[in-house]
């Protein structure tokens, strides 16, 4: 997008027909890669901008400035040093190099401000015998502060009609230059902005489906009551060792009505009505808890939406600090652990990578929290931070380690052997890899994976 070969022998035109002569009297750089100079020739000043943003590289004309920053780029002083006052003596296209040349005189010294418009941009300010004083970064190879200039080889053009269209009295090419180059860049703000929110609102989406079907389960979870009621009303009936049992139910109207109800031929009949009453409870629990946090999610989705709509209604105008980025900016930092919850809304924590699990198990963890971990194979720390003196259900115990097994080489195989230790008796060796550790006093259980458990589990990431 940045200008073409054509453009900018125009544009070079354009400034040497207008603006010879001029001298510099403002020069800005509040970025590394974007240069403003201000130039009075009689009647008027022009402010430009030479620009080195990838994809956007231009010279072009400006009817306002941005601010510069409080703290702008070391090589600006060198710029302000050696331009300021500076007379402008022409402009020079090498159409077949992608480069624009300004060439400056100031006292007796001759000066070059260089601007190569490839797609790695750069900006230098030479000397007459190409000696580099000052450029712009990234730079391309072979090129140093202090070294020659040497321009780029020259390549064939590919004929391509000129964009450059405007109605300005004075700087007409570089007037539009800039509203073509500022279009391509204020998109690229927008988009910028765009894609994390984007990325987020589609995480969310995802979540939101999985923790929709958890909410959902609510019906499946009073045909489990209704089966163990059944069942308890009829335990003569049903004897250990069978799959399957039919079962009479008395309706409210009076009517009858047949019901197959399967079993485990491990159970005994008191066990299977126990079983289903408790399976009735946790499903149940794991409802409530699933559309509470569905109200979250629909509520951090309309937030995002919100957002997204502002960015495409009135999209702000760019930083002055050159080209967005989508990182720009210091990011919050994550904590070492992704959280889930368990079995009564307990915190679950899960280290996020091998440098992350020291910091979970030796900076997060305190000594009485319980301490997981696959037996014999690698896999993500897991952390039940328990009060102290206090026990962990085994029901939590279960969740914690089908979190460790699904974070884990041993994901997806149908038993997995988990251990299990407070966190004081784990140690980290000398000079061991990142997340390698061993522990004492551990106990294990032999955990038989169940897809209902690890997909409520996965539904409460925070």
């Amino acid at each position: 997008m940045s200008l073409r070969p054509e453009e900018l022998t125009l544009i070079a035109a354009e400034l040497d027909r207008e603006l010879s002569g001029g001298v510099v009297q403002k020069v800005y750089a509040p970025t590394t890669t974007r240069v403003y100079l201000e130039v009075r020739v009689p009647g008027r000043s022009e402010q430009l901008l030479v620009c080195s943003d990838p994809g956007l590289a231009r010279i072009s004309a400006i009817t306002e400035r941005p601010s510069n920053p409080p703290t702008p780029p070391s090589w600006q002083s060198v710029l302000r040093r050696d331009l300021t006052g500076a007379k402008l003596i022409d402009a020079e296209a090498l159409p077949a190099r992608k480069t624009l040349l300004l060439h400056f005189t100031k006292d007796t010294r001759h000066l070059t401000l260089v601007l190569e418009a490839t797609t790695a941009p750069l900006i230098a300010l030479c000397t007459k015998d190409a000696k580099v004083l000052a450029m712009s970064t990234p730079t391309r190879p072979g090129v140093r502060i202090g070294q020659p200039w040497a321009p780029l080889e020259e390549q064939p053009i590919k004929p391509a009609p000129s964009r450059l269209m405007g109605d300005h009295v004075s700087l007409r090419l570089a007037h539009a230059a800039e509203a073509l180059l500022a279009t391509a860049e204020q998109k690229t703000w927008v988009d910028a902005r765009r894609a994390p929110l984007l990325s987020k609102l589609k995480k969310i989406e995802r979540t939101k489906e999985k923790v929709r079907v958890e909410a959902e389960r609510t019906g499946k979870a009073h045909e489990l009551r209704r089966a163990g009621e059944l069942l308890a009303q009829n335990l003569y009936l049903v004897k250990r060792g069978q799959k399957s049992v039919t079962l009479t139910e008395y309706l409210e109207d009076g009517s009858t009505h047949e019901v197959e109800v399967e079993l485990d031929p491990k159970r005994t009949p008191q066990q299977e009505v126990e079983w289903r009453f408790h399976q009735y409870k946790r499903m149940l629990r794991g409802a409530e808890m699933a559309k509470s946090r569905l109200v979250t999610l629909e509520a951090e989705s309309a937030a995002l939406q919100a957002q997204l709509t502002a960015l495409d209604t009135a999209p702000p105008e760019p930083p002055a600090l050159g080209a967005p980025r989508v990182k720009a900016g210091p990011q919050p930092a994550l904590p070492p652990y992704r959280e889930y919850l368990g079995h009564g809304g307990h915190r679950i924590w899960v280290g996020r990578g091998s440098s992350h699990n020291d910091d979970l198990t030796f900076h997060v963890a305190k000594p009485f929290h319980v301490w997981l971990h696959v037996r014999g194979l690698p896999g993500s720390h897991v952390v039940i931070p328990i009060e102290k003196n206090t026990e962990v259900s085994g029901e939590l115990l279960l969740d914690a380690a089908t979190l460790a097994a699904h974070h884990s080489d041993a994901k997806g195989e149908p038993r997995v052997e988990v251990s299990y230790v407070p966190a004081k008796f784990v140690r980290k060796p000398k000079d061991a890899a990142p997340g390698a550790v061993t522990y004492t006093r551990e106990k294990t259980l032999l955990l038989r994976l169940e897809t209902n458990r690890l997909q409520r589990l996965l539904a409460t990431c925070v």
